[in-house]
């Protein structure tokens, strides 16, 4: 089954934006003071999580989000220790924020058994959101080039990893799909809650991925950022880290990134331009608990002049290690 949906944009980059974990709602029930839905409430605003970083959604041709979470009133729970749970109505943050695409492809999807990933499924298409998840690619055309996004899993429970059958399928999938001169980009919910570098298993199958002929790789899942490789000139960005993530209160490794992608083709083929990040933090409260950590209120901010730097230089220590890691990474430094 596939995903189609045409959207013709007023930037002809082919510039594509990608950002880490994003939960909107209740973690076990608890949306109490502290909570997305207290503070989204108390906002006032309906695009409260992307408001400040909006303008750089706008500024590309298509960004791409990982919903961790379920919108639904299903009471019926998976047997697993966190469950996230919102509003249908938080669908419509998506679109107000200028998130054109939404993945599913994570192990919180079905939080709520297969009831609550339906009803996550429909409350993003009465907001004419498309999502995309495992065997079901999202594909698109910008600017006159067909563009395609697949989602995939190796996350089961909260943190356990299930390779079976996974690089297969996604590798059969990319061969199914890519054609000269289109876009593919595989987005992957992988590796391990907390690890600063991917593990080898996924670096092996992020380069089979960009083998088989995918135009980049982009992951997420650890909770924080990891490396980046450049292999045979294409990006792979192991973890993005969360972004809009209402499943912790605090933000006790505050750095994200937003991946922009820019593709062009050449004598047929796509390549891309050099990875460029937009810096950020999670969270843009200022205030800290008692023990000094940063508290959640689940709008990140783009970051700039020292902060930027620190975001950047974490990324590369991260990277160095790899056989294919990046040396270098561009970023904006300043706000204009």
């Amino acid at each position: 089954m596939v995903f189609n949906h045409s959207s013709f944009l007023v930037f002809s980059r082919n510039l594509l934006s990608f950002a880490g974990d994003c939960t909107f709602g209740s973690v076990n029930g608890d949306g109490g003071p502290g909570r997305f839905p207290s503070i989204y409430r108390r906002s006032h605003l309906l695009d409260y999580p992307f408001a400040r970083v909006r303008p750089w959604f706008r500024n590309d041709d298509l960004t791409v989000v990982n919903f961790e979470c379920t919108l639904t009133d299903a009471v019926k729970t998976a047997n697993k220790q966190w469950r996230f749970k919102g509003s249908a109505r938080y669908a419509a943050i998506f679109p107000a924020g200028s998130v054109e695409v939404v993945g599913l492809s994570n192990n919180h999807s079905h939080d709520y058994r297969q009831a609550g990933f339906d009803d996550t499924r429909r409350a993003f298409r009465k907001t004419h959101i498309p999502v995309f998840y495992q065997s079901v690619p999202y594909i698109t055309n910008l600017n006159g080039r067909q563009t395609v996004l697949i989602g995939d899993c190796t996350v089961v429970g909260e943190n356990t990893t299930q390779t079976a059958g996974v690089a297969e399928r996604v590798v059969a999938e990319i061969k199914r799909v890519k054609k000269l001169a289109n876009i593919v980009v595989v987005v992957m919910h992988w590796g391990s809650e907390l690890d600063p570098t991917p593990r080898p298993w996924q670096q092996a199958m992020g380069r089979k991925f960009i083998d088989a002929g995918a135009d980049a790789v982009v992951g997420h899942h650890p909770h924080v950022i990891q490396s980046i490789e450049l292999y045979r000139g294409k990006t792979i960005a192991y973890s993005l880290g969360n972004f809009a993530f209402g499943g912790n209160s605090l933000a006790r490794a505050p750095e994200t990134f937003i991946l922009r992608l820019r593709f062009r083709v050449l004598s047929g083929k796509t390549s891309a331009n050099e990875a460029e990040i937009v810096p950020c933090w999670v969270t843009s409260s200022r205030s800290k608990n008692d023990a000094g950590v940063l508290r959640n209120n689940y709008q990140p901010r783009p970051v700039f002049g020292k902060d930027a730097d620190k975001v950047a230089a974490l990324l590369l220590r991260r990277s160095r290690d790899l056989k294919y890691g990046v040396k270098k990474i561009r970023y904006r430094k300043v706000t204009s």
